[in-house]
């Protein structure tokens, strides 16, 4: 009798270690996936920012480009005369 508790409380240590194994695990899994999303946001918000920096630099290049390409056509113009 003593040999089969002995056994059977071998048992139940066993199973019940390798339940607590697999739910940790588990909690593992769940935590990345929440950082996975956390950083997601912070990379979509990233972006926007990104592009509200860029769009008003990018407008003043390109007006600054017109400009030129408006002065250069003004040169030959008047080089021509």
């Amino acid at each position: 009798m003593k040999k089969e508790s002995v056994s059977f409380l071998l048992a139940a240590a066993v199973l019940s270690v390798s339940i607590i194994f697999t739910g940790c695990s588990n909690q593992g899994e769940q935590q990345a996936e929440e950082k996975g999303g956390i950083e997601k946001m912070t990379d979509d918000a990233a972006e926007k920012a990104v592009r509200k920096i860029r769009t008003p630099k990018d407008k003043a290049r390109a007006a600054r480009d017109l400009g030129d390409d408006r002065l250069d056509a003004m040169d030959k113009a008047v080089q021509e005369q």
